[in-house]
């Protein structure tokens, strides 16, 4: 599992894969994952980097400079559900504002479901409520953005640097919310991880109601 890797101030060479732009099509659907991940690389260390990080070699944590991290990549489809099979790797999604992570069964196979929230609230409202009412009671999920709201502020100070957010769902079934930060500057692709957060899953009966199924059966607003 890679979640040991994201530490705060491990650098990244990655281009995060583009969202998928649903353009009229934002109706909600549930579709297949079409981006492939792009390669991520361990390239060293920031100036700031995580207290464990100060007093053990950065190898005790299976690091080794131009190491390929390999991960699968589940889409951000705007007004849409991005499903994403689960195989021989974790999966990462993102970027990440509001949306909900899940993890589900479905015909024997296991997914990962991005909710491609966008903020425009008629949008969001259809595409969390199709997804609720097609869910299996297999499924758990997080919001990844909630795990970093108390801490962005003083991240993003320590680092000088804009937060961004993925979501990191293990094949064991854990979840992560993954903090990402573009180096910025003539670093074009270069990230700074801030670190990782694991976050304990929300049932079916709790990731109904956050997606506005106020109780089984009755849609909420």
């Amino acid at each position: 599992m890679i979640e040991r890797y994201f530490m705060e101030g491990v650098r990244f060479a990655w281009t995060m894969p583009q969202a998928v732009e649903s353009g009229v099509n934002r109706d909600g659907a549930i579709v297949d994952s079409i981006r492939a991940a792009s390669p991520m690389t361990y390239i060293g260390l920031s100036d700031k980097v995580a207290p464990q990080l100060m007093t053990i070699p950065i190898s005790s944590f299976g690091l080794q400079m131009r190491m390929a991290i390999n991960y699968d990549w589940c889409d951000f489809a705007t007004g849409r559900t991005a499903r994403k099979v689960i195989g021989g790797n974790d999966i990462l999604t993102g970027p990440m504002s509001g949306c909900y992570i899940t993890r589900y069964t479905s015909g024997g196979a296991n997914y990962v479901g991005h909710v491609g929230t966008v903020g425009v609230p008629s949008v969001d409202a259809q595409v969390k409520r199709k997804f609720a009412e097609a869910m299996p009671q297999t499924a758990t999920g997080f919001n990844p953005f909630h795990a970093w709201q108390t801490d962005m502020t003083a991240m993003s100070q320590r680092h000088g640097k804009a937060m961004q957010f993925c979501a990191l769902v293990t094949t064991g079934g854990d979840f992560y919310a993954i903090a990402m930060m573009p180096q910025g500057g003539n670093a074009l692709n270069e990230w700074v991880c801030g670190g990782a957060k694991k976050v304990l899953p929300l049932s079916y009966a709790s990731l109904r109601q956050k997606l506005g199924i106020l109780t089984m059966g009755v849609r909420g607003s």
